[in-house]
């Protein structure tokens, strides 16, 4: 199974309606993911090359590998994981709100990328349902904090003249 599919397999279990989910906002786990307390290290046959590969997963990884447990996988499938647990908002683009998937970040490692960088710990966030920005390393995912957080401070300020803006309206439309 190619990295596109898992991928995709992982986003259509956060893609099911609210309803189908177990425990919103908290850490998801499915059936690939195990609880892990130290790095794991796996050796395999490279279905490819014929190859025998060996890699250490990242700290927290909670993919559980099962794609290598029978030592024989194609190496641009093994990959690492460990995400945030699963944020919805009712989100009306066809006119009726629908629970979708926002800000949910994970973190992966993809140790036979022909990508280096692709290597090293990075995160990919899917902004919402489906819209993501892949491969952010450190400083690129700090950014999209700031920028985020940026954006918090002014839908706060919003808040509190949207409930000042209320109010007056509500009183001036009683006289």
């Amino acid at each position: 199974m190619s990295i596109t599919v898992q991928r995709a397999a992982h986003k259509l279990l956060a893609s099911l309606p609210s309803a189908l989910r177990i425990g919103r906002q908290t850490a998801t786990r499915d059936r690939h993911s195990v609880p892990v307390t130290a790095p794991r290290t796996w050796t395999f046959t490279d279905r490819d090359s014929g190859e025998t590969l060996t890699f250490t997963c990242m700290a927290g990884c909670t993919d559980d590998h099962r794609e290598i447990r029978d030592g024989v996988a194609v190496a641009d499938d093994v990959w690492c994981l460990k995400s945030l647990g699963e944020l919805t908002l009712p989100i009306n683009e066809n006119g009726a709100p629908e629970e979708l998937s926002v800000l949910r970040a994970s973190m992966n490692v993809d140790p036979f990328d022909r990508r280096i960088a692709q290597r090293l710990p990075h995160i990919d966030l899917e902004v919402m349902d489906g819209a993501f920005i892949e491969s952010l390393d450190p400083d690129g995912f700090a950014t999209v904090i700031n920028t985020l957080q940026g954006r918090l401070d002014e839908m706060r300020a919003m808040h509190a003249d949207l409930v000042a803006t209320r109010a007056a309206y509500i009183k001036q439309a009683q006289r």
